[in-house]
């Protein structure tokens, strides 16, 4: 800061120009800050919303699986539930029976058919273009013994 011959201070265009870089550059910094903490907070809402649909989804591909279930080794399908959409895929791992049993009756053990199908599901699940796959196990059974 300069005095002119008045006596009078002010500042010179250098000092200016160097405070405005400094003052937008904390501006732009603070900008960016912000915006990545609103795209965080905007995931993390469609994360949440995801989360609160998968033990409907899970629940309506278990049914499914027992519906459609007719001795195939694989399925599949497609659906959405308030705005989720969701694919799964099953691949059938393990085809077996009950334990043996004891047949008082008879006084012997009894081995019934294989009718338990344990599936590998691989669920695919997206919202406003996040996507979460999900891979678990499920289990069905034949109701008519074969």
């Amino acid at each position: 800061m300069k005095l002119n011959s008045l006596g009078e201070g002010g500042f010179t265009l250098l000092e200016v120009l160097v405070a405005s870089v400094i003052l937008i550059s904390s501006i732009a910094a603070i900008s960016l800050s912000y915006r990545g903490a609103l795209i965080s907070s905007q995931r993390a809402d469609i994360n949440i919303q995801i989360a609160g649909m998968m033990p409907i989804i899970v629940s309506q591909v278990s049914d499914r699986i027992k519906q459609l279930d007719k001795g195939e080794a694989q399925m599949s399908e497609q659906g959405e539930n308030f705005g989720v959409k969701y694919r799964w895929d099953a691949e059938l791992i393990n085809f077996k029976a009950a334990p043996e049993r004891f047949d008082p009756d008879e006084e012997t053990f009894v081995q019934d058919q294989p009718r338990f199908r344990l599936w590998l599901v691989n669920l695919k699940v997206e919202k406003n273009g996040l996507i979460q796959n999900y891979q678990y196990n499920e289990l069905s059974w034949l109701n008519e013994k074969r």
